[in-house]
């Protein structure tokens, strides 16, 4: 290699050995041009094998020598770039990386104000979001501030509001505050502004400005005619008293002392954030001077704030806070001198007015002695009366007295009632009692009275006309006829009822059965129409038994219907065994049907009659004869009597 191009490529080289980058368009940022660089090392390539004669423009892209030269040359800076691309075109790497320099970079330019402009638009915009997905972040941060502030603020006032009207009602009904409502009324001032006014007499005696974080007095003024001790010593009390407190009491440590009474002395305690003001008060002093002392406070940390956050114990800076502590030493309200002496016609007029009273309250309490004389009179009447009411429900069937009494000046009754039995609001009404007046309870049951009884048998058996149910000493007696099923549900129903009570007696009831209408319906029964072999109608000579059970069928019509009952008739076909079973079946119908035809035709009412076919399935005789067959083709009767 030539001394010349060694010291060409060392000077090329020389920047790739530090921390020189390179840029985007190729070049580093030493100013290096790569393309000169390719040029030197062909040149140097030439030098080590003479037999390659290309020119730079001609290397092999290939060359393993070249290849192996830039690695050497420039494979650090290769590996650092590639490492930098990849973290730039990856955005979560690129997150992590900015992450790692941001908070030092924000520390190092904490202190530039363009940092806080450049910043307050996001941050307000990240601040409204958040509050908007979520408001109780926002609430949470506020709670300990505002929460505080709110109570304190309605204690003041309800204290003060009580303060007022207790010193309403002390004086509203003697002889000063009778000038101090004329006071009120010829100002146009209320009544309690003007007692607050003349009673809450007070004077700030010591103000002290004590700082907060040291306990040292800032400064102290006195009133006039103040006598106290030593400034320093009676701030350090004050700050002992406070740590006190807050070091004895569980949740006390970030409060303390607000008020603090000794005797005729009140001790209020403001604080700031630098600065407490304590004002030591004698006499009554009103809650409105709370917000006084805060406003005199709040003036002072605005005008001194960063002399009282650096307060060492040097006071002689803070002259001009001694001009707004004499300000609060100024508070107070003295004794009005003007209260006027020797009235006797005040003092007659009281005594008039004290002897009117007297008369008003004797003639009030003769009234109330003679009214409550006339109470008790009325009393003891509603109480006769109630008992007499009461008497009477005891005395009605159906009706059990369990509980009788007085409740919240109603009179109380309760027991057991049937729901047979005679209400109870209907007899209170004949008694002359306002049901207003009453509280009733009464659970139902079913009494055992033979009249009960004897109501709920009739509403259930629903007798015939021709039946009466009676009660005769412990029984209930049922008389007169009636159909034999009408019979056998009473005897039912006479079974069914409970132990303890009367019984149903239906030993003198008669079965309609048994009487002219069994006679009549047994003929009727007794009767057979007969028919030839395959025929529908009836055999010859059978006309004369037509006619007689047309007269039988209708006297029973007319019996049924004197008797209050109902009589049916079933005509029963039948047919004998010969032939198809089916056909017998509509053979028997149709001669049943041909029977009622000819006895409506004899003026039978057709509603008495009812028609069915039984085939050869109810036969008269089980043999097979021919004469067994004759007797079995026929249509026979059946009576039956029902209730209406």
């Amino acid at each position: 290699m030539t001394t010349s191009a060694s010291a060409t490529l060392e000077r090329l080289v020389r920047p790739f050995s530090g921390d020189a980058g390179i840029d985007r368009d190729g070049a580093d940022r030493a100013g290096i041009d790569r393309k000169a660089l390719a040029g030197l090392l062909a040149q140097l390539a030439r030098s080590v094998e003479p037999q390659s004669g290309a020119e730079p423009s001609d290397v092999p892209a290939v060359d393993p020598r070249l290849e192996q030269l830039r690695t050497l040359l420039v494979g650090r800076e290769i590996e650092v770039l590639g490492r930098l691309s990849e973290v730039v075109e990856d955005p979560e790497q690129l997150a992590v990386a900015v992450g790692r320099v941001l908070p030092t970079a924000i520390a190092h330019v904490s202190n530039d104000a363009q940092l806080g402009q450049v910043l307050a638009p996001a941050l307000e915009k990240a601040t409204q979001s958040s509050i908007r997905s979520d408001p109780r972040t926002l609430l949470n941060i506020l709670y300990p501030l505002i929460v505080p502030a709110i109570r304190k603020s309605i204690g003041e006032t309800i204290d003060e509001t009580f303060q007022s009207l207790n010193a309403s009602l002390k004086h509203s009904l003697t002889l000063r505050g009778l000038r101090w409502r004329w006071e009120a009324w010829r100002t146009g001032t209320s009544f309690a502004e003007v007692v607050l006014r003349h009673t809450l007499v007070y004077q700030v005696e010591h103000v002290f400005l004590i700082h907060r974080h040291t306990g040292l007095l800032i400064s102290h003024v006195a009133a006039e005619d103040a006598v106290g001790q030593d400034p320093q010593l009676v701030s350090s009390m004050l700050v002992a008293i406070q740590d006190f407190v807050r070091d004895s009491f569980s949740g006390a440590e970030q409060q303390g002392l607000d008020a603090v009474r000794l005797g005729e002395l009140w001790l209020w305690s403001e604080p700031g954030p630098f600065a407490t003001l304590v004002a030591v008060i004698r006499g009554n002093p009103p809650d409105g001077l709370h917000e006084s002392l805060r406003t005199v406070l709040s003036r002072i940390h605005d005008e001194r704030p960063h002399a009282l956050e650096s307060f060492d114990g040097d006071s002689s800076s803070f002259a001009d806070v001694e001009a707004h502590l004499r300000e609060c030493a100024a508070f107070g309200q003295r004794t009005p001198r003007s209260a006027e002496r020797g009235f006797p016609w005040l003092v007659a007029l009281t005594g008039l007015v004290l002897l009117a009273l007297a008369g008003v309250g004797g003639l009030r309490w003769w009234q109330n002695e003679r009214a409550w004389e006339h109470e008790q009179q009325l009393q003891e009447a509603k109480q006769q009366i109630w008992d007499g009411y009461v008497a009477r429900l005891r005395a009605q069937p159906g009706i059990v007295v369990t509980e009788v009494g007085r409740r919240d000046g109603k009179f109380v009754v309760a027991g057991l009632r049937d729901p047979l039995a005679v209400d109870p609001q209907l007899v209170l009404r004949q008694a002359g009692i306002d049901p207003t007046g009453v509280i009733s309870r009464w659970e139902p049951y079913q009494g055992l009275d033979p009249e009960f009884v004897l109501k709920r048998l009739q509403a259930s058996l629903d007798p015939p006309p021709t039946v009466t149910l009676m009660v005769e000493g412990d029984h209930i007696v049922a008389q007169g006829s009636a159909a034999s099923t009408w019979i056998e549900r009473a005897r039912t129903a006479g079974r069914m009822l409970p132990a303890g009570g009367p019984g149903l007696d239906l030993s003198r009831l008669h079965d309609i059965n048994e009487g002219a209408i069994g006679k009549l319906s047994e003929a009727i029964q007794s009767h057979d129409i007969h028919f030839n072999f395959n025929e529908s109608l009836p055999a010859p000579g059978q006309d004369a038994i037509l006619d007689q059970l047309a007269k039988e069928l209708t006297d029973l019509a007319s019996l049924a219907s004197s008797l209050h009952v109902t009589a049916r008739v079933m005509l029963t076909g039948h047919s004998d065994d010969a032939g198809n079973g089916t056909f017998n079946l509509s053979l028997s119908l149709a001669r049943a049907e041909a029977v009622r035809a000819l006895l409506k035709k004899r003026g039978v009412d057709p509603d008495l009659l009812a028609v069915r076919g039984a085939g050869q399935l109810e036969p008269l005789e089980a043999a097979s004869s021919e004469a067994a067959r004759s007797a079995n083709r026929r249509v026979s009767f059946k009576v039956g009597i029902e209730e209406q």
